[in-house]
C-alpha cells in the first residue's frame, strides 16, 4: 500500500467530492488530482528520481502540495514533511539527514528564506505554487482519468517505507521516524473503525500544518471519499464560518487552538451541526475548556495519544466517552486520553521494563504494527527505547480499573523537589480552568534548599487584568497542597511554542538554568 492509493482507490472518484484551497481559488476533483499525481510524478522520474528516494515538501498548506505528496508516493518515493513554521535551520538538518535527492518548495517559502539558494543547489529544488507545480497547471487538467497510469511504481518488499516523519525534538535534535506500509495500514484501519465517515457527504477541513496530525488523519478520510477543504493556517472566524460554509463533517485541531476559538467573539455565530468529529490531541486539553467546546461544537469532541513512533492513535476517547463523563460527574475521564485503540496493545511499565499493576504509574509502552518501522539511519536510538516488541514512549501514565489511559506527564519534565516528585500537568490542569489564564506552564527552576522549585509561567487571556501572583499560589495549594502549589508564578505575554502548537518547556527552563549558570 502507497499514499496514492488512498486516492486511487477512492470512491469519490466516481462521486462530486473535491479537494477545495481557500487561498488560492482552486477546486479540484479526485480525477483531477490523479491527474496531476501522474503529471507531476513523471517529472520526477525525468529528474532522476527512483523508488525509495527520499523527496521532501516545504510549503504551506494547499491542494498543490496534496498533488505533490502523491506524486512522491506514485513513484514509490519516500515523502518528507516540512514543517514551513520551523526554523530554516531545523529543516535542513532534516533534509540532510533524510538523504533528500530533491525537494518541492513552494515559491512563497523561496521568496521569504533566501538561504535555500544558497545551500542548496538548483536542480535539487522542485518549485511550485498554490496554482502550478513544475510547470503543470493544476487549474487545466482533465477532469477524465487516463486509460493506463504510466507511472505506477510499487515498492518492493513486504513492509516498503512511505514517509519520515520527524519526532518532537523539543529536548534536542529531531529524528526521522519511518512510517512504513504496515504503519499506515493499521493507522487508517483504527481511524476508519473508531470514527466512520457519516452518512451525509463527508467534508474534512485541513486548518494546521498538513504536514504533521491534522495532514496525515486526512488520508483515511480520502480513502472514504470526503471532500478536503485547505486553509492555511488558523484564523478564528475565518474557520468557524468555513465549518457552516462546507458543511464540515471532520476537524483535527491541537488545544491551542480550540481556546482560541472558544475565545473569539463569534463563536456563538455559526452553525456547526455538520460536524462529526473534532479531534484534539498533540497535548491535553483543559477540563473546563472541554466543557466549553462541547457546549459550544456540540458533542463530537474525540481524542487520540500518540507521538511520531507511535502514530496518532494509540488510544481513543470517544465523543460518548466525553458525554457519559460530563453526564456522570467523571472529570477524570476527561482528563484521560481514552482507552486503548483497536489493533494496539499498551502496558505501563517500570524501568526494568517490567509491567506495573493497575493503578501505578509508569512509562507508557506500546506494541504493535502502528509502531514505526525503526528511526532513520539510527539503529542505537531505536534500540535504546525497544524491547520484545515494547517500544517505550517516554511518556509517565496510569491506567485505571475502567482501562482509561491518563498522561501523568513526560518524564523528562517531572520536578523533583525537597525529594518530592511532582508531576507538572497536574499544576496546569489546575491553572488552566482560572477564568484569567489562557495557557500555562509548569517546570521546576534551581533551588539551592529544594533542589528544584515548583514554577508556574502563565500566560493570560486578552485583555484580562493581571492577577496577583500570590492569588495563584494561594489557589493551587488550596487544591494540591504546599509541595504541589507553585512557589512563584511568572506572567509572560506569550509562550514559546513549537510548529504544531506545543508549548517548549525546553525554552522556559533555559531561561531560569542558564541565568542560575547551570545546563539542562
Amino acid at each position: 500500500m502507497r499514499l496514492v492509493d488512498f486516492l486511487d482507490n477512492s470512491p469519490a472518484l466516481s462521486g462530486e467530492a473535491e479537494f477545495v484551497d481557500l487561498d488560492n481559488g482552486l477546486s479540484l476533483s479526485y480525477r483531477q488530482m490523479v491527474n496531476a499525481s501522474v503529471q507531476i510524478a513523471e517529472v520526477l522520474r525525468q529528474k532522476g528520481v527512483r523508488s525509495q528516494d527520499v523527496v521532501a515538501t516545504y510549503a504551506p498548506n494547499s491542494v498543490a502540495a496534496y498533488c505533490c505528496i502523491f506524486a512522491i508516493s506514485r513513484l514509490g518515493a519516500v515523502w518528507l514533511p516540512l514543517n514551513v513554521r520551523n526554523t530554516f535551520e531545523a529543516n535542513q538538518k532534516q533534509i540532510i539527514k533524510s538523504g533528500a535527492v530533491k525537494f518541492f518548495v513552494d515559491d512563497s517559502i523561496v521568496a521569504s528564506m533566501p538561504q535555500i539558494a544558497e545551500v542548496f543547489p538548483e536542480e535539487q529544488l522542485l518549485k511550485f505554487d498554490g496554482r502550478q507545480v513544475v510547470g503543470v497547471e493544476l487549474v487545466a487538467l482533465a477532469d477524465e482519468l487516463p486509460g493506463e497510469l504510466a507511472i505506477d511504481v510499487v515498492p518492493e518488499g513486504p513492509d516498503p517505507l512511505l514517509n519520515l516523519f520527524a519526532t518532537g525534538g523539543t529536548t534536542g535534535d529531531s529524528k526521522l521516524a519511518e512510517w512504513s506500509s504496515r504503519s499506515w495500514k493499521t493507522l487508517t484501519s483504527i481511524q476508519n473503525e473508531l470514527m466512520p465517515i457519516p452518512d451525509i457527504p463527508g467534508s474534512y477541513l485541513v486548518s494546521a500544518p498538513m504536514t504533521h496530525a491534522a495532514g496525515v488523519a486526512s488520508f483515511a478520510t480520502i480513502r472514504q471519499g470526503a471532500s478536503v477543504i485547505v486553509m492555511d493556517g488558523m484564523v478564528p472566524e475565518r474557520l468557524l464560518e468555513t465549518i457552516e460554509r462546507y458543511q464540515v463533517t471532520h476537524l483535527f485541531m491541537p488545544p491551542t487552538a480550540i481556546y482560541m476559538l472558544l475565545a473569539h467573539e463569534s463563536i456563538k455565530s455559526y452553525d456547526y451541526s455538520s460536524l462529526r468529529y473534532f479531534w484534539y490531541a498533540a497535548a491535553p486539553m483543559s477540563v473546563e475548556k472541554l466543557k466549553e467546546a462541547i457546549d459550544a461544537f456540540g458533542p463530537v469532541m474525540v481524542q487520540s495519544y500518540g507521538q511520531a513512533e507511535a502514530p496518532m492513535i494509540c488510544t481513543f476517547l470517544s465523543a460518548t466517552d466525553h458525554v457519559y463523563a460530563l453526564e456522570h460527574n467523571r472529570p477524570e475521564i476527561l482528563r484521560s486520553c481514552g482507552k486503548v485503540s483497536p489493533h494496539v496493545e499498551l502496558a505501563i511499565l517500570d524501568d526494568d521494563w517490567q509491567p506495573l499493576p493497575i493503578g501505578a504509574e509508569g512509562e507508557i509502552a506500546v506494541r504493535g504494527n502502528l509502531l514505526m518501522r525503526s528511526y532513520y539511519r539510527n539503529p542505537e536510538a531505536t534500540a535504546e527505547i525497544r524491547k520484545d516488541g515494547w517500544q517505550r514512549t517516554g511518556d509517565i501514565g496510569v491506567l485505571d480499573k475502567d482501562g482509561y489511559l491518563s498522561i501523568v506527564d513526560r518524564k523528562r519534565d517531572m520536578i523533583i523537589s525537597g525529594g518530592f516528585n511532582v508531576y507538572p500537568s497536574e499544576i496546569e490542569q489546575l491553572l488552566w480552568a482560572h477564568p484569567a489564564i489562557n495557557d500555562c506552564a509548569v517546570v521546576g527552576i534551581p533551588d539551592e534548599k529544594w533542589g528544584e522549585q515548583v514554577t508556574a509561567v502563565v500566560e493570560l487571556k486578552a485583555n484580562m487584568k493581571q492577577p496577583d501572583a500570590q492569588e495563584i499560589i494561594q489557589y493551587c495549594k488550596n487544591k494540591l497542597g504546599s509541595v504541589k502549589a507553585p512557589k512563584q508564578v511568572f506572567f509572560w505575554d506569550e509562550l514559546p511554542r513549537s510548529p504544531v502548537g506545543k508549548v517548549l518547556k525546553k525554552e522556559i527552563r533555559k531561561v531560569f538554568w542558564q541565568d542560575a549558570g547551570r545546563n539542562i
